[in-house]
């Protein structure tokens, strides 16, 4: 008998069913750049996690937990060390190559990152989540239309993977698509109604078309979510253009939005004036 663990977000549920028995495997599913522009690398993340134990195996010992575990870690030297091992103990455990590629990527070594997701996608060319990270690789290296093609397959493969549909969000996001952006992201938040930095990027793509005012409940949604992801630039961006338009308005509630932009960020009435399209911090 085997038991398919699928661990979602920050906070841990834990879902088991049944699974074929097979060798010791660890796929993760994950999205690195979870919000716009400033996705890249350095906001927190969301990530899916499937772990396959084989509860009958007498070979199952705490060691192999452990490198399982390990493996499951983000950028540290010793996640790649536990993913070698699992690979050359099997070299078509796919989820490995994906962790790895994961890791190498986090330390900024995308060239590795990109050869362990061709890997996966060799062995399993079925791995949505391997098309997922390597568009986030291509991402990270400004190849939107390479990415734009991975989130397409991962898709294609999962129509209900979050995590790829925020992505290719972003990416229309970046290429200045806003309304298609906002399509992805609902589509995202449909299938994740906690996903938090879904609900940020709708957020900012609203705001780029001057939907302040549901921008700014977007906003609340994903700080309520995740507490961690703050009111940055992009809310003070909002609030100012709620405040200017609330002014045009009439409504003296314009001004005390202006007031709270201009603490969160001194200079958001230059920022404004200088682009529509918020520079995310």
């Amino acid at each position: 008998m085997a038991v398919r663990v699928t661990r979602r977000g920050s906070t841990a549920f834990w879902i088991c069913t049944r699974y074929r028995p097979e060798a010791a495997k660890v796929q993760r599913q994950g999205n690195e750049p979870t919000t716009a522009v400033v996705c890249t690398v350095n906001v927190p993340f969301r990530f899916h996690v499937l772990a396959v134990v084989s509860l009958a195996a007498a070979v199952d010992t705490g060691a192999q937990t452990n490198t399982w575990r390990q493996c499951l870690a983000d950028a540290s030297p010793a996640a790649i060390d536990a993913c070698t091992v699992l690979i050359r103990s099997n070299p078509r455990n796919d989820g490995a190559f994906v962790n790895r590629g994961i890791a190498y990527r986090r330390l900024g070594d995308m060239d590795r990152a990109i050869r362990d997701y061709d890997e996966a996608i060799r062995v399993n060319p079925r791995a949505a989540d391997a098309f997922n990270n390597r568009g986030n690789a291509f991402r990270a290296l400004d190849e939107h239309d390479r990415a734009m093609r991975d989130y397409d397959e991962a898709i294609r493969l999962d129509p209900h993977y979050a995590h790829a549909l925020n992505n290719r969000g972003i990416i229309f996001l970046e290429l200045g698509d806003a309304h298609r952006a906002i399509v992805d992201f609902d589509r995202a938040i449909a299938e994740d109604g906690e996903y938090a930095n879904a609900f940020r990027n709708r957020g900012i793509a609203l705001a780029n078309l001057g939907l302040f005012e549901r921008a700014i409940r977007d906003f609340d949604m994903a700080f309520t979510l995740n507490p961690a992801i703050g009111h940055g630039t992009e809310y003070a961006l909002a609030l100012y253009g709620r405040g200017v338009d609330r002014q045009r308005a009439g409504d003296p509630a314009g001004q005390a939005d202006i007031a709270e932009a201009s603490r969160l960020r001194a200079d958001v009435a230059d920022v404004m004036g200088a682009s529509t399209i918020p520079e995310i911090d």
